[in-house]
């Protein structure tokens, strides 16, 4: 959806895909729908959607070199852990925003989901331009033109915006350069711990992911394969590998980068979702742990209920797979970020009532997965 050009700043795009929160890293409001409602889509041409409260998380500060967007995501996932942006719309902001590269705001975005909010957005800046227009070259080059010159200065000269005086539910504000790697685990976001403090308890690992949507893209990939180069993964330990999609394994291999994964004993997957949802060659065996970069890590998720999953960076997970146990590719000052949360008056505003059709319960309970 994204490098082929379908979603675009101050777009609506819904898809049965749980992580389609990664859309707003682009500035679209991107938000998942299940199978049925699609097809109600196609069958219809129209969309209902209840708009959620919004949530304004302030960036401040920039990231210490070594130190990625999924460690962000997986700070935020670990310090408000308790449903606090359960089914809301968060909105980042802030000085910080500018300072993160496109790579980070996708994997913010699409990691949101487990964090618990629907919608997952970024402002339009540069750097989003950029992008953008680094995509749209490239689908020239197949002779594909999704969007104009004109578009793009559109939404440079005029982006979408929060309106003036725009109400918030709540304020989260995160300083990034408080923001250390840190893995989430096991087997759940809402449990994190930074490497500095888990490499000490030399948690063993027998099969290590660079798979998924979250993180498989071309930075990804070339993060890792520097941890790598002229290492080699441990032994007993496997190393998968598969590219977010086809053009990002063509790009990896222009660049050297997916020749040098598999020097040093990565094991190639098809680029698709794999292991993250269980699927093919690779999964986490009974009594097994396991490091990703994917985005989700509940158990059974990618294997065995009996294993234990762990997620990190993709540069985290390549130190791990060398090192045989959870580690980092450097070492860093143990620290963690503080917690703000400020919670807002509605004035008065009460949430929409919505009416149940006859036959369908008002409240239904147990376990979802």
């Amino acid at each position: 959806m994204i490098e082929r050009g379908y979603v675009a700043p101050g777009s609506f795009v819904v898809a049965s895909d749980s992580h389609s929160n990664m859309y707003g890293a682009l500035g679209a409001l991107g938000t998942p729908i299940v199978r049925t409602d699609a097809a109600a889509v196609w069958a219809t041409g129209e969309f209902w959607w209840q708009v959620p409260r919004t949530i304004q998380v302030v960036f401040e500060g920039k990231l210490s070199e070594g130190v990625s967007g999924k460690d962000v995501i997986i700070t935020l996932c670990g310090l408000y852990n308790h449903d606090e942006a359960l089914n809301a719309a968060v909105e980042f902001s802030g000085p910080g925003v500018a300072s993160l590269p496109m790579d980070a705001r996708l994997s913010i975005s699409n990691m949101s989901t487990e964090w618990g909010p629907i919608v997952g957005w970024f402002p339009v800046d540069e750097v989003t331009i950029r992008y953008l227009r680094r995509t749209r070259d490239r689908l020239l080059e197949q002779g594909i033109e999704r969007f104009t010159e004109a578009d793009l200065e559109g939404w440079s000269t005029n982006p979408p915006q929060p309106d003036p005086g725009a109400e918030y539910s709540a304020r989260i504000e995160l300083d990034l350069s408080q923001v250390t790697p840190h893995v989430s685990g096991p087997d759940t976001v809402q449990t994190m711990q930074s490497v500095t403090e888990i490499e000490k308890k030399r948690v063993a690992i027998h099969k290590a992911y660079l798979v998924s949507c979250v993180n498989s893209r071309i930075d990804d990939l070339e993060a890792a394969a520097w941890v790598l180069c002229g290492k080699k993964v441990a032994p007993g330990v496997k190393l998968y590998v598969g590219a977010a999609s086809a053009w990002t394994q063509q790009e990896a291999e222009e660049r050297g980068v997916w020749q040098a994964l598999l020097v040093a004993g990565a094991i190639p997957l098809p680029p698709s979702c794999g292991p993250c949802i269980g699927l093919g060659t690779g999964l986490l065996e009974k009594g097994e742990v396991g490091i990703s970069a994917t985005n989700r890590n509940f158990k059974g998720r990618m294997g065995s209920r009996e294993a234990q999953c762990y997620l990190a960076s993709p540069e985290v997970v390549a130190a791990s797979a060398i090192a045989g146990y959870i580690t980092g590719p450097r070492q860093f000052q143990d620290r963690e970020p503080a917690r703000h949360y400020e919670e807002f008056a509605t004035n008065g505003r009460t949430a929409e009532r919505v009416e149940i059709l006859p036959g369908f319960p008002e409240r239904v309970e147990g376990r979802i997965v």
